[in-house]
């Protein structure tokens, strides 16, 4: 049984086929209009031709006195011509030219385009002109010519100037129909290979996500497995420092798991589904003092934390989501303390700008090339400097930060340096 993806790639096998089909349609259908409009161009200029010839036939003769010795002579004439030609048409044409009736061709043009209207609906674009033998062989090879002869080295000679756009003009019902299926196929064709791009993006993200969660979940897990076997077994009775240190540590390894479930849970949940922003009115200056006190005090990472924060004014209020910014600038704080070293120094400045809530985190950490800071919103990517240097993570918060202040209508924009820290701006509308 097929699965979904080979339902994918069989479906756009097929319509890749359809399409090459309807080019292949649409291609013959061009050559056998080409041939008959070329057909009936010259069916028009034999037809225009002869009726000219009859018409210089039939025109009244000149109120001429002829003597008897003049009918001889004209007798003579038109035996000479009629001997010397191959068929009747051009036995006829070389008696009118002999006699003082040439081609018209002013009047044979308006013949032909009456011609080519009755027989096509309509006159294309063309030229036409009297030629000898010589530009006959030479022009040939241009399918678009065309030749009747009118006598021995006198060829009336019409070239369809624009081929193209009076086959397409003839052929518009054939051309609309063939553009609306492209049109068709063409979509259902993208949608189908955007389909399977996201299809095939996702099964990605869960590879690597469930890689990244199992990484990250048995750290802690392990710490608080072996501390509390430690404090389980009875050997650290008659040792309260080393009793107090695998409580400390269980305690830390707890919080960093809680953290970290709760940050998966965020990821997930915005990964499925649009966020919405419950928006109230938040005082922005105790908000973020109380979460910059939330990791002052947890300090589970064990680096030597300084973190500032200013307000101005102090009672700036916005409207927001207080649950979903607290995970924002909970994250951003985190990533400030992982991405540093043991001295870290934060300090988060909170103003009002131009009718924008501007809140900024500056630290300094590692900091990034310019090449980190254009992928850093996207999933799994965490940049350079971590390798090899144990940090936990995903590669995922920053694109869930992103997504939030997204919903809030805002943007989000990072300034760093290698080596100097990072700076990063959220921006968010009054």
């Amino acid at each position: 049984m097929l699965t979904i993806k080979g339902i994918r790639i069989v479906s756009v096998s097929g319509l890749l086929l359809l399409l090459i089909l309807q080019y292949s349609w649409f291609s013959n259908s061009y050559k056998i209009l080409e041939i008959d409009i070329l057909k009936k161009c010259d069916d028009a200029l034999i037809e225009s031709t002869d009726l000219h010839a009859y018409e210089r036939a039939n025109q009244s003769s000149k109120s001429v006195e002829y003597t008897s010795n003049d009918h001889v002579e004209e007798s003579v004439v038109y035996s000479k011509t009629l001997s010397g030609t191959s068929d009747l048409n051009t036995q006829l044409q070389a008696l009118l030219i002999s006699i003082g009736r040439p081609t018209s061709l002013p009047r044979l043009d308006t013949l032909y385009a009456e011609s080519l209207k009755k027989k096509l609906g309509f006159v294309p674009s063309y030229s036409i002109q009297l030629v000898n033998d010589s530009v006959k062989e030479a022009n040939e090879s241009n399918k678009y010519a065309l030749y009747n002869k009118v006598v021995d080295d006198q060829y009336v000679e019409v070239i369809l100037t624009a081929p193209l756009r009076s086959i397409l003009r003839q052929a518009q019902f054939i051309v609309i129909v063939s553009i609306l299926l492209v049109v068709m196929i063409g979509v259902i064709l993208i949608l189908q290979l955007k389909s399977m791009l996201r299809e095939n993006k996702f099964v990605n993200f869960i590879k690597e996500y469930t890689h990244a969660l199992t990484h990250e979940l048995k750290t802690p897990i392990s710490g608080i497995y072996m501390s509390s076997s430690m404090l389980a077994s009875g050997k650290l009775e008659d040792n309260p420092a080393s009793r107090q240190l695998h409580y400390t540590i269980c305690k830390d390894q707890s919080s960093k798991l809680l953290k970290t479930v709760e940050r998966i849970l965020l990821v997930a949940k915005a990964e499925h589904a649009a966020i919405v922003p419950n928006i109230e009115a938040v005082e922005m200056n105790p908000f973020i003092e109380k979460t910059a006190e939330a990791f002052r005090k947890n300090n589970y990472r064990q680096k030597q934390l300084t973190l500032t924060t200013n307000t101005e004014p102090t009672s700036l209020t916005c409207n927001l989501d207080p649950v979903l910014m607290e995970n924002v600038l909970s994250n951003l704080i985190d990533n400030a303390i992982k991405y540093s070293n043991d001295q870290v120094d934060i300090h988060i400045d909170c103003r009002c700008e131009k009718r924008s809530l501007l809140l900024s985190i500056k630290d300094n950490g590692f900091g990034m090339s310019d090449k980190e800071i254009k992928n850093i919103f996207t999933n799994f990517e965490r940049g350079d400097k971590v390798e090899g240097k144990g940090i936990d993570g995903f590669g995922i918060g920053l694109n869930y930060v992103n997504k939030v202040i997204t919903a809030h209508k805002g943007r989000i924009t990072v300034k760093s340096q290698e080596g100097l820290g990072s700076t990063f701006i959220i921006e968010i509308p009054l």
